[in-house]
């Protein structure tokens, strides 16, 4: 364990902050909240071949509602997702290799048989959804939730970025909070962390380089922290 003298601050803007044991000093100021968004619920009337679950976000606000409908399966992306879904005491019968929407997309068989459940943030891409129908499944999208700034982690990061080595960013909405409250020379001075490609990209379009671990896990991203600023 590095001593109080060297060690390096990181700041984690996500929602969910299990990580294992680490030699950084870890600052968890999610940067964004997130509402529950009403919608009909008839929608949720009749049997579906599977629903397909993208997020933790998504078990919290829905999981309630999957103990009362009629389905066949479940289909998760990411560990967290399908950690939280089998803690809630769902059973997985689908998660790609990769923790992606593109390796969803690879690995999912769609066939116009199928009526698929895709509840989720009105803010996703559309690259799933245009996916499952773009193969003839007769889709039912719900806008389950919408991400909101949490003011109290902005200015939390306001009084201790130039103090950090490093923030991390894991979501688009992530990114466009901070920018919409910062100016990107903060970020000039200091090792920013990206989870996931669309991530990256989303920093790039501000002009932000990043780097990214191999697997798009906040662990991962930790253990490349550790040696990059430690080595």
């Amino acid at each position: 364990m590095k001593t109080i003298e060297n060690l390096k601050r990181i700041i984690v803007t996500q929602s969910h902050c299990n990580h294992k044991e680490t030699n950084l000093e870890v600052l968890h100021l999610p940067i964004i909240s997130f509402e529950q968004l009403s919608f009909e619920k008839t929608k949720l009337i009749g049997t579906f071949d599977w629903v397909v679950i993208t997020s933790k976000n998504t078990v919290t606000f829905f999981k309630e509602y999957l103990k009362n409908i009629e389905y066949k399966h479940i289909a998760s992306i990411g560990k967290t997702t399908t950690k939280a879904l089998l803690d809630a005491g769902f059973k997985v019968d689908f998660e790609p290799s990769t923790f992606t929407q593109e390796g969803f997309m690879e690995e999912f068989k769609v066939n116009s048989d199928m009526r698929i459940l895709y509840p989720a943030s009105n803010e996703k891409r559309p690259l799933m959804r245009d996916f499952m129908k773009d193969h003839d499944a007769e889709v039912v999208e719900i806008e389950l939730y919408h991400p909101v700034g949490n003011k109290d982690s902005i200015n939390k990061i306001k009084n201790n970025l130039l103090s950090s080595d490093a923030i991390t960013f894991s979501s688009p909405s992530g990114v466009h909070v901070f920018m919409s409250n910062f100016e990107k020379e903060v970020l000039d001075k200091i090792t920013v962390a990206s989870i996931g490609h669309v991530t990256e990209r989303t920093l790039k379009e501000y002009g932000i380089s990043s780097i990214m671990p191999k697997e798009a896990t906040l662990n991962s991203m930790i253990e490349m922290l550790e040696k990059e600023l430690y080595e």
